[in-house]
């Protein structure tokens, strides 16, 4: 569409450091294009892969309005270096500071004139100077460069959309047909990397409902080595969702301009959506550019009523400045693992649905279903850090989270709600396990089962260390009474430490103690037996506590010794056959005194 000032833009996170557990980087199941892409363009690039509907708006001035309307800040704001090759780059700085202060995320479009002289809509004989290192066209993209590498100096992560609309033959860059766009994205991408220029994501942009003029948006595409998300612009329906979608390879997808705020009720669930200038908001129904503010205004009233919209408020903090910190943007375990459910609604409503990265399909239970659960395999042994639930209308009011490491002997509830609202319910607990299993007991309505679109894990894996040491003959006889282990929200301030004992004579087994718990007075730790010799059908392990052991509760094997300096845990009759290599675990709960510290732990065959 012609209009004045269309979108080519950024996207910057704040750079302080992520609130709670520090998640070490790992795949969201996507990598940047940039093979030397920094920690803040990584965590933002998996931030905006597991997440959807996050809100922007162009010109602070409008996303004031929406926050005076609606209570509520947009998520994103849309900046412009449309006068940076006449030597103005002051909005450099005022996006750092939105970045910085306000803790945004920050949208930065180019309007570039034509290198040769003119506007960024006439026509520009650009392919006769892609060859000369000499020409304004190198020199405009070495401005770009240095402002860009600015935020990134200030800790400021970019998602960056140049030559945007590439099919819609009204700017100069897209005049000159598909194969000089993709060689001029090719120079760009070049010489901004060459110049140290590490904390971009690349955004390709067109127009997916194609007519016309326009040609198809494929044939402009870059190439999945230089792109980080596909973005159309004014459109947001179902069909132009799966274009992107299959461009991109299943990468990030996201609307870079549209006149409407997108309501998650009806609208695809593109990760980000930015409304353009309130002055064509005002005329999307044929209204004068004068005309009545309330189109706009209630767009957004619809969408921030939504709990499935994102405002600022709820962004996290990406990452910090700190070469120390170790923070990183949120991993979702669960992408792309098995997942089985209690029942399904029917075919298309599969549990798999749950974590295959597309907020568009949903698992269904059984519509006759008074209680349901699905279980996640992540695969591998985690610290659990939390999880993020985005439901359907079919929503849980009452739900518990549980654990294992077998997938048949599941923890005591690691996480409870009785409470539940619906829409994106982020969640915070600790534990250590490979199986999550999600217990839905009470329905919004009586009419439905339950509906998820997805659901994420967080974590990372397990820090516990393993060791070995001498087995001792002691046997102690008084056994730990089994209850419920303590509340997810007595541990919020739990911390992944591991214990060691070690001793001249190998035995058959390691053992690792690990904390997974922590509150005034007490504590929840989880042991975890590795068989490192032949096949067993038994086994035995000590705790050796420094202090008399004070333990309040156990699962998972039978306890003996409490109140003593050495604590026997002996398998129960489901776990205790184990084969070379394999591993089982245990728990328990205890009261802590002064100068507390873990048990160490040594093992044998029962």
């Amino acid at each position: 569409m012609k209009k004045p000032f269309l979108a080519g833009f950024i996207i910057s996170a704040a750079s302080s450091l992520l609130a709670s557990s520090a998640l070490a980087q790992s795949s969201c199941g996507q990598t940047p294009a940039d093979p030397d892409a920094n920690l803040q363009a990584k965590n933002l690039l998996c931030y905006l892969k597991n997440n959807s509907f996050i809100s922007g708006q162009t010109d602070m001035p409008d996303a004031d309005k929406v926050q005076q309307w609606t209570g509520r800040y947009p998520a994103i704001i849309a900046f412009d270096f449309y006068r940076y090759t006449d030597g103005d780059t002051s909005e450099t700085q005022k996006a750092i500071d939105f970045a910085k202060i306000k803790k945004g995320i920050v949208a930065f479009q180019w309007h570039w004139k034509c290198p040769r002289g003119g506007e960024y809509y006439t026509d520009c004989a650009f392919d006769q100077d892609m060859n000369n290192p000499n020409s304004k066209l190198y020199q405009d993209i070495d401005v770009v460069a240095r402002e860009l590498k600015k935020m990134g100096d200030a800790g400021v992560p970019v998602l960056f959309r140049p030559l945007h609309e590439a099919n819609d033959n009204f700017m100069w860059w897209a005049k000159k047909g598909a194969d000089n766009y993709k060689r001029l994205w090719k120079l760009i991408y070049d010489r901004v990397n060459a110049q140290g220029v590490n904390n971009v994501l690349w955004v390709f942009n067109g127009m997916a409902s194609t007519g016309g003029y326009r040609s198809n948006m494929r044939d402009w595409y870059p190439g999945d080595n230089m792109v980080d998300s596909v973005t159309s612009d004014y459109y947001q329906s179902w069909t132009d969702y799966n274009t992107l979608k299959a461009i991109g390879n299943n990468k990030i997808v996201g609307i870079a301009e549209t006149f409407n705020a997108l309501n998650p009720a009806n609208e695809p669930p593109f990760s980000f959506s930015i409304v353009w200038a309130f002055r064509d908001c005002y005329r999307t129904q044929g209204q004068p550019s004068s005309g009545d503010v309330k189109g706009c205004e209630n767009s957004w009233r619809t969408a921030m009523s939504n709990s499935k919209t994102i405002s600022i408020d709820q962004l996290p903090d990406f990452s910090a400045t700190s070469s120390s910190s170790s923070s990183a943007g949120p991993v979702n375990l669960a992408l792309g693992k098995a997942a089985v459910a209690s029942s399904t609604e029917g075919a298309g409503y599969e549990a798999a649905k749950l974590v295959d990265g597309n907020g568009a399909t949903r698992w269904a239970s059984a519509l006759n279903a008074a209680n349901a659960s699905v279980t996640i395999d992540l695969g591998s042994y985690y610290d659990l850090s939390g999880a993020r639930l985005q439901w359907e209308a079919a929503y849980a009011t009452a739900y518990n989270i549980q654990i294992s490491t077998d997938n048949v002997n599941f923890s005591n509830p690691i996480f409870s709600k009785n409470n539940g609202a619906g829409g994106i319910e982020n969640l915070s607990f600790v534990g250590q396990g490979r199986y999550l299993r999600i217990n839905l007991t009470g329905k919004a309505n009586p009419n439905w089962g339950y509906s998820l679109w997805e659901v994420s894990v967080f974590g990372d894996s397990t820090t516990a260390s393993s060791v070995s040491s001498a087995a001792s003959s002691d046997s102690i006889s008084s056994a730990a009474s089994s209850s419920s282990v303590a509340s997810s929200s007595s541990r919020a301030a739990s911390s992944s430490v591991a214990s060691s004992a070690s001793s001249a004579a190998p035995s058959q087994f390691t053992c690792t103690v690990t904390r997974t718990g922590s509150w005034s007075g007490g504590y929840q730790a989880d042991v975890r037996v590795t068989n490192t010799g032949a096949a067993v059908n038994g086994w035995k392990v000590y705790l050796n506590f420094a202090q008399n052991a004070q333990i309040t509760s156990g699962w998972n094997a039978t306890l003996a010794g409490n109140g003593t300096t050495k604590v026997t845990a002996t398998n129960v009759n489901y776990n205790g056959t184990l084969a070379s290599g394999a591993s089982t675990n245990f728990g328990f709960t205890g009261n802590t005194g002064a100068n507390f510290s873990l048990p160490g732990c040594s093992g044998t065959s029962n």
